[in-house]
């Protein structure tokens, strides 16, 4: 028989090997499989990603080409390339159609560049024309130098005002008068006749505004600048302020063709005149008009420097193109080029063409156009499936142009793929965004998971039987054991009161007993054998009922201070004669509670009872009741041997005893506390176990007052 069990067990092991070899290879092939599936789905995703991004990348460009066929429709409409009337008039029509259009240009065939629509601030290739200009005839009159001697040397200044005036009479030529007035004022000025001197300014800023000094300054400039002097001398806030915001806004405008020195120059010294105004005079207590055009001024040069960066940098690039002469440029009349030039820290996309071969015009593109309304508009009309999201961001700082952040920020989604935009004329970058794990990877691993799986289940199938058996063979020795010790503990238990009782029946049956007094004490004897006997009896009993599940309490109103001190008297009658002391502390006000007076007694002997097993070579028990009001408490006490911190979990499990305890001398049934735990539990209570080896043990049993049994 037992070579006939050996050969099952090998032809099993055998059968288990052969079956676990080919399903792993099995697995192994189907995975590999899977992974080649996977690879040619992420191709087609890679695929579908990048001709999404080809077709937004397409649309964007188209808007902008139908933009630039619109704008040469209209500037090719122009007979005479150097009228520059017609120039303006073709780039107003371009303006109001096409909103994609910002800066337009045109550079003529003599090579100047123009901004048809734009009155900039300052001329931008180099000095003004006027400062190399012929003196004026009446420079050269002997009446001017003489003033011009008394002014400047002698310092003589009514004189000099005086022949000033006298050659104003005698001219009517515009310039000259400009001139003589400048003179006049500058001399009432310099002789302390402010009052004069203001009335003299405020006549040139009202007849001369568009004439030029020899140095290419407009008079109109040079008097505003005097005014806002005299008045700050005078120390009148109001009208400085005013007539800076003049000379502010006249730079703005611009009324005049200024330098790009000259310029700076005049906007700097308003600004800090203004600045210096407002440490005396808050904006906010000037009149509400003044503070708000002085706060639209500081706007609109926010602005107009904003856009004169951009006129700089596209007739820079513009001029940078014409001097290198390329021969593709000279060639491709009608087709437009782009430049994409960098501003600081934004970005001016340029396109620019040659209408007629000679001349080039041009624009700039409206990059919030392009952004809020073109880019936005197609990428809403975009449908990428429900795993993708799309965004356009600056390719330099990650701004977001165009799309949602969310999956950006979210670590569950990816960037599975970037693309710029053709010839990198748009300074973006467009990405596309893939849920984690994307379709590929979800089918792969679905299927590796079904393949291991059911490997799995091919090995738990082959070893679950053996592990059943094993399990069930190992429960029943464990059981047998359990059963093993506890008959034979329990045999003990019977075996001692049994003989007790035998040993002084018989020697009273013999007489051989014959002081009554000792009589008396074996009959007690016998009588706390028996009860000692009764009750291992009893505890038997109802863990075999607790066991089937058919323990019944019978509940009735319980005096707990009369039930307790009954015990202790019982007890301390039966270890009396082990020289046991069992010292009480009943509280006299112990309510009156709803309880199974005969088990909680019974709880109660077995915790003594143990108390006395495991007491080591300490003699005293102590018994505490009292209550908290909500519940009646019941501890004992000893300072005993105490138990391990590990055994505490599962002292009150049946039949279980510290391993230290079962090899000791110390004899007992394992279920003792056991019952104390399903007495308590059924009284709706708690057990609660302190203790430390060497030191003793506490256990105290909860009983609410109210009772929760049902």
């Amino acid at each position: 028989m037992k070579l006939t069990l050996d050969w099952q067990k090998r032809a099993i092991i055998l059968f288990a090997v052969i079956v676990l070899i080919f399903s792993v290879i099995l697995m192994v092939f189907a995975i590999r499989e899977a992974e080649r599936d996977k690879l040619e789905k992420l191709e087609e995703i890679n695929q579908e990603q990048r001709q999404i991004a080809d077709t937004i990348n397409a649309q964007v460009f188209a808007y902008i080409r139908e933009t630039e066929a619109q704008a040469l429709r209209l500037i090719s409409m122009v007979n005479d390339p150097e009228d520059g009337n017609q120039v303006v008039e073709a780039s107003n029509k371009i303006k109001e159609s096409e909103k994609l259009v910002d800066i337009i240009f045109y550079v003529d065939r003599s090579g100047q560049i123009n901004f048809p629509l734009l009155k900039l601030l300052y001329v931008l290739n180099g000095e003004s024309e006027f400062l190399n200009r012929n003196p004026l005839e009446i420079e050269n009159n002997q009446l001017f130098r003489s003033a011009e001697t008394a002014e400047y040397q002698r310092r003589y200044y009514s004189q000099a005002i005086t022949d000033y005036r006298q050659l104003l009479r005698s001219t009517s030529h515009k310039e000259s008068r400009a001139l003589l007035l400048n003179r006049i004022a500058r001399g009432y000025m310099a002789a302390g006749n402010t009052e004069r001197a203001i009335q003299t300014y405020k006549s040139i800023v009202k007849d001369f505004d568009e004439i030029l000094s020899p140095e290419g300054i407009p008079y109109a400039l040079i008097a505003l600048n005097q005014l806002g002097a005299l008045y700050s001398g005078r120390d009148e806030n109001l009208a400085n302020v005013g007539t800076n915001l003049d000379l502010y806004a006249a730079l703005l405008e611009p009324n005049w063709q200024l330098t790009q020195v000259q310029f700076f120059y005049y906007l700097r010294k308003v600004k800090k005149e203004l600045e210096s105004i407002k440490q005396n005079v808050e904006v906010n207590d000037l009149d509400g008009k003044i503070a708000d055009r002085w706060r639209e001024l500081e706007q609109t040069e926010q602005e107009k420097l904003g856009s004169m960066a951009n006129v700089e940098t596209i007739a820079s690039r513009i001029r940078s193109v014409l001097m290198t002469k390329e021969t593709a440029l000279e060639n491709s009349s009608g087709a437009f080029f782009h430049i994409l030039e960098k501003l600081k820290n934004k970005y001016l996309p340029i396109s620019y063409t040659l209408p007629d071969g000679q001349s080039v015009f041009g624009f700039s593109l409206n990059i919030s156009f392009l952004e809020d309304e073109i880019l936005s508009s197609i990428l809403n009309n975009t449908e990428p499936g429900e795993e993708f999201n799309i965004q356009v961001v600056d390719a330099e700082n990650d701004r977001l142009i165009a799309g949602e952040t969310s999956w950006a920020d979210d670590s569950r989604f990816q960037r599975s793929h970037t693309q710029g935009f053709k010839e990198n004329f748009l300074p973006w970058e467009l990405r596309i965004y893939q849920a984690l794990p994307n379709i590929a990877e979800r089918q792969f691993r679905m299927r590796r998971n079904i393949y291991v799986l059911s490997v799995l289940v091919v090995i738990t199938a082959i070893l679950l039987g053996g592990l059943l058996t094993i399990r069930s063979t190992g429960k029943e020795l464990r059981l047998a054991k359990l059963k093993s010790e506890f008959v034979s503990t329990v045999s003990h238990e019977f075996r001692t009161p049994l003989m007790s009782i035998r040993y002084l029946a018989d020697l009273l049956q013999r007489g051989r007993v014959k002081d009554e007094t000792k009589k008396q004490q074996y009959y007690e004897s016998i009588t706390h054998e028996s009860e000692r006997l009764s009750r291992l009896v009893e505890n038997i009993l109802d863990f075999s009922k607790i066991e089937a599940g058919m323990k019944e309490y019978e509940f009735t109103e319980t005096d707990v201070a009369e039930m307790c001190q009954d015990v202790i008297s019982r007890f301390q009658e039966q270890v009396g004669s082990l020289e046991f002391r069992v010292e009480s502390d009943v509280s006299p006000d112990l309510p009156r509670i709803t309880a199974d007076k005969e088990a909680l007694s019974r709880a109660l002997f077995n915790l003594l009872d143990n108390s006395v097993k495991y007491s080591g070579n300490n003699r005293t028990i102590k018994f505490q009741a009292w209550t908290d009001q909500e519940s009646v408490l019941l501890k004992v006490e000893d300072q005993g041997i105490g138990i391990k911190k590990e055994d505490q979990e599962r002292i009150f499990e049946k039949f279980f005893r510290s391993g230290e305890i079962q090899d000791s001398s110390i004899k007992g049934s394992g279920i003792g506390l056991t019952l104390v735990s399903h007495i308590v539990k059924a009284h709706g209570g708690e057990v609660n176990l302190e203790s430390e080896i060497g030191e003793g043990t506490e256990i105290t049993i909860q009983l609410p007052i109210v009772n929760k049994k049902g």
